[in-house]
């Protein structure tokens, strides 16, 4: 397929689906793709004649996580737009809530955070989003420390809490989400977690 649109994008020709002859185009193409090009390009995964031809003008967006505010923006937005839907009022977001959510990884970006929205506008009953209201792992930022400079094995048993309070207490839960059996849950919650 590179290799018919880099055909198209230097001849400015195409062959339509059961036509014997070429037709001139003037087309711009705008792409967008999430992987990293030149390390395609260099693994022989995506040809660099079209890659060159195709970058000519680049615009990198970075991802939700490293754009601050406009997580807030897109979380009013959102939650308007979702409660218009159900004619219900926006809900408000309590700072703390905002806070939990601004600090979020987002690994899913501005969809996951919609999906998130919509979920809190649909599932919360009051009038104020609270960070109880928000899915267990992202709770988990609220309950962080934030101090750098403390030994690793009160992060470590921090972490591990937070963990069991986001399971509530169960413990096999909390084994599968931090990586680790269950024994060797019980021997760092015996260590003083």
């Amino acid at each position: 397929m590179q290799t018919k649109l880099l055909r198209v994008l230097q001849d400015k020709e195409v062959c339509m689906l059961g036509a014997t002859r070429t037709r001139k185009v003037d087309v711009r193409i705008l792409s967008a793709t999430n992987k990293d090009l030149p390390s395609l390009v260099k693994k022989g995964l995506f040809r660099d004649d079209f890659f060159f031809r195709l970058n000519v003008v680049s615009i990198s967006v970075p991802p939700l996580r490293e754009r601050g505010n406009d997580i807030l923006l897109l979380i009013r937005h959102f939650a308007a737009r979702f409660a218009l839907e159900l004619g219900r009022p926006t809900p408000e977001f309590s700072d703390k809530a905002l806070e939990v959510l601004r600090n979020y990884y987002w690994p899913g970006n501005v969809r996951e955070l919609e999906n998130v929205v919509q979920r809190l506008v649909v599932m919360t009953e009051g009038p104020c989003i609270e960070v109880t209201d928000l899915p267990s792992l992202m709770r988990f930022s609220a309950l962080r420390g934030s101090g750098l400079m403390r030994p690793l094995a009160e992060v470590e048993a921090e972490h591990i809490r937070n963990v069991l309070a986001a399971v509530d207490g169960n413990k096999t839960r909390a084994a599968e989400v931090l990586g680790i059996d269950r024994k060797t849950l019980r021997d760092k919650l015996k260590g003083g977690a």
